[in-house]
């Protein structure tokens, strides 16, 4: 299983907004929501799928404007 670590910095007062828009992502689950303007989540993909997580960067950026910047860590291990 491929699991990638998500950091996003937002505008502030979007943290609670970006969190709810990442919650329809198939594999993410939110871990939590620092302040105002900082989210952290897991990204899961199974076995057999091939993802790009340089491509989740560029989705979760177009799908909004709150989103400044995006920090991924990806952990093949598990």
């Amino acid at each position: 299983m491929l699991v990638t670590n998500i950091v996003l910095e937002t505008q502030p007062g979007r943290a609670r907004s970006v969190a709810d828009l990442l919650a329809h992502i198939t594999g993410v689950e939110l871990l939590s929501v620092e302040g105002d303007h900082r989210v952290h989540a897991t990204w899961n993909v199974p076995d057999g799928q091939n993802p790009q997580p340089e491509g989740l960067s560029e989705v979760l950026r177009a799908m909004t404007e709150e989103i400044i910047d995006v920090e991924l860590l990806v952990d093949e291990g598990r």
